[in-house]
C-alpha cells in the first residue's frame, strides 16, 4: 500500500522569544535524567510510570509543530518494536467533536458482525486503562502491565539516545496500543485522533479506511483559527488512494480543504447524508425509533440520544458498510440492531449517558457549541422535566462565551465548577462571564469550585441534574454515581 508523507516543510507558527527547538528540548527534557524503567504490576504502578513522560493533554500551553509534536520519533518507535501497526486493518477517525462516540459505535458494528476488534481512544473518562480496548472491553491490568514490561528495553535504548528520541505520554499509550492489537491479533484496530491529525502519534497508520466527523474552532491557538486551517490539520490523516468518510455537519470551507488534499492523494470521499439517521418519535403505537437511510430500516434508539449520536452512528454505519464491501458482504438490519443493543448493555460513557435515577442524571462531554447545541435537543427529545440542574465545567482551551450562550436558558440553576486546576477555568470567571453575556437573572448561580461538591449540591435540589463541559467532569461524576 502506497504511503504518501504528509507532513510539510514549515510550520506556520512562531514561538517568541525561544526557539521551537529550544522550547521543545525544554519539555522533552524535564523529567528524562530520572527516569525509572523497572517493571510494573498494576495499575498504580502503572500510572505513576507513565507519570513520568511529557504529557500534552496536562499542560495548560504547550507549542505545537514539528519540534514538538515529532512524528517521526514515534515511527522510530515503531520500527523497534517491529512495526506492529502495519499487522492490522486499521481505521483512523478525526474530527472536532463526535470520533469517540463513532470509534465506540464502530467498534460495536464490527463486533456484532463477528470480527475481533480493538479500539484506541482518548481521553479516558474514568481510567486510564479505558484508552486501549480489545474485544469491546478496556484492556485488563495484568495484560497492559505485561504489555509495557515486554517493551522496556526498547524505552531504555530510546532514553540513551537522548530527550528527543524518547516518547511522549501519548505516544507511549499509543504504541502500548498498537503493540496490544497486534498480539491479539484483532481484525481490525480503530484508532481515535488525539489532537488535530497531521501531527497526531496514531497517524503512523496506514489504514484501510479514514473519516473525519466534524470541524469547529477548538484548539485555535495550535491548529489555527479558522475552520479551514484547522480542517488542513485534520486533512494531515488522508491516505493516498484510501477511502475517507466525511461527517454530514461539515461547513464549506473545510469540506473545500479536505476535498482539496483527497484529490491530491487520489482518495475517495464519501460524504454522509444529514439525513442518513433520523429519529421518529414515534406515536402512541409506536416508541421512538431511529430510522436508517437508504435502507429505510426501523432500530431502537438505544442510549444514542441526539442529533450528536445520531451523525456519529450515520458515520460509523458507512465505515462498517466499507468494511463490508471490501469483502463482499451485504449490511443485515438485525446486525445494526445487536450492536445497539451491546452498547444499551454497555453504554457510551459521558455522551449523553442517562444514570441514576431521583433525580436523573445526564452526563455529557460536550466541549463545543456545536455538541453543547446537540445536548440541548437531546434533553428536548428525552423529555427531561423542568426545573433542571446544570453542574458546568470548561477548559481554559475552549469557547467558552460560546458555550455559555449556547446552554442559556436549559436550567434554572448552575452550578460552576473546576474539575482540573490546572486547565479548567476559574467557576468564578464563568459566572462573570455569563453575567456580562445578559444570561437570565432569574437563574440561580452558583460557584462550587470543587466537583463533587457541587455535584452533590446540585443533586441535593432534587431536579435532573445536567453535567457537561468536558469529559473529565463527566468522568469525575460517573464514579461517583456509577458502580
Amino acid at each position: 500500500m502506497e504511503t504518501r508523507k504528509l507532513t510539510p516543510k514549515t510550520d506556520p507558527k512562531v514561538v517568541p522569544e525561544k526557539t521551537k527547538a529550544e522550547l521543545s528540548t525544554e519539555i522533552h527534557a524535564k523529567k528524562a535524567p530520572e527516569l525509572n524503567l523497572r517493571p510494573v504490576n498494576t495499575d498504580a504502578e502503572f500510572e505513576r510510570f507513565l507519570g513520568q513522560f511529557t504529557s500534552y493533554e496536562t499542560l495548560k500551553s504547550f507549542h505545537y509543530g514539528q519540534e514538538t509534536m515529532k512524528l517521526e520519533r514515534m515511527e522510530d518507535l515503531m520500527r523497534d518494536l517491529g512495526n506492529p501497526h502495519l499487522a492490522t486493518r486499521a481505521i483512523h477517525i478525526a474530527g472536532t467533536k463526535g470520533k469517540g462516540s463513532t470509534c465506540l459505535i464502530l467498534e460495536s458494528l464490527l463486533a456484532a458482525g463477528g470480527h475481533s476488534v480493538g479500539a484506541y481512544l482518548s481521553p479516558h473518562v474514568e481510567f486510564l486503562r479505558e484508552r486501549i480496548r480489545v474485544h469491546g472491553h478496556p484492556i485488563a491490568e495484568k495484560v497492559l502491565c505485561a504489555t509495557l514490561n515486554g517493551i522496556l528495553p526498547v524505552l531504555e535504548r530510546r532514553h540513551a539516545l537522548g530527550a528527543h528520541h524518547f516518547p511522549t505520554f501519548f505516544e507511549l499509550m499509543t504504541a502500548l496500543s498498537m503493540a496490544q492489537f497486534d498480539h491479539e491479533r484483532v481484525d481490525y484496530a480503530i484508532y481515535e485522533v488525539g489532537l488535530g491529525g497531521r501531527l497526531d502519534a496514531t497517524n503512523v497508520v496506514r489504514p484501510c479506511l479514514t473519516a473525519i466527523t466534524s470541524i469547529g474552532l477548538e484548539h485555535t491557538e495550535k491548529l489555527g483559527d479558522s475552520l479551514a486551517a484547522i480542517a488542513g490539520e485534520k486533512a494531515g490523516i488522508v491516505k493516498q488512494g484510501i477511502p475517507c468518510v466525511l461527517g454530514p455537519s461539515l461547513a464549506p470551507e473545510a469540506r473545500d480543504v479536505i476535498t482539496e488534499k483527497a484529490r491530491s492523494c487520489n482518495a475517495p470521499l464519501v460524504s454522509v447524508s444529514p439525513e442518513r439517521v433520523r429519529f421518529d418519535h414515534g406515536d402512541t403505537s409506536l416508541e421512538p425509533c431511529l430510522v436508517i437511510e437508504p435502507q429505510g430500516w426501523r432500530i431502537p434508539c438505544g442510549p444514542l440520544h441526539g442529533p450528536g449520536l445520531r451523525d456519529d452512528l450515520a458515520i460509523a454505519l458507512t465505515l462498517w458498510e466499507g468494511t463490508l464491501e471490501t469483502q463482499g458482504v451485504t449490511p443485515r438490519r438485525e446486525t445494526v440492531v445487536s450492536a445497539v443493543e451491546s452498547l444499551e448493555r454497555h453504554p457510551l460513557p459521558g455522551r449523553v449517558e442517562l444514570v441514576q435515577d431521583s433525580p436523573l442524571v445526564i452526563l455529557d462531554g460536550a466541549h463545543t457549541e456545536e455538541s453543547i447545541a446537540s445536548l440541548r435537543k437531546a434533553v428536548t427529545e428525552l423529555a427531561v422535566p423542568s426545573p433542571r440542574t446544570l453542574l458546568l465545567s470548561v477548559a481554559s482551551d475552549k469557547r467558552a462565551e460560546a458555550i455559555l450562550e449556547t446552554l442559556e436558558g436549559i436550567a434554572t440553576e448552575i452550578f460552576f465548577t473546576r474539575c482540573d486546576t490546572v486547565r479548567s477555568l476559574d467557576p468564578c470567571f464563568l459566572r462573570d462571564k455569563r453575567e456580562e453575556l445578559g444570561g437570565d437573572s432569574s437563574t440561580r448561580v452558583h460557584v462550587v469550585e470543587n466537583p463533587l461538591e457541587a455535584f452533590r449540591a446540585a443533586q441535593a435540589l432534587g431536579h435532573p441534574v445536567i453535567v457537561t463541559g468536558s469529559l473529565y467532569l463527566a468522568g469525575a461524576i460517573r464514579r461517583e454515581v456509577v458502580q
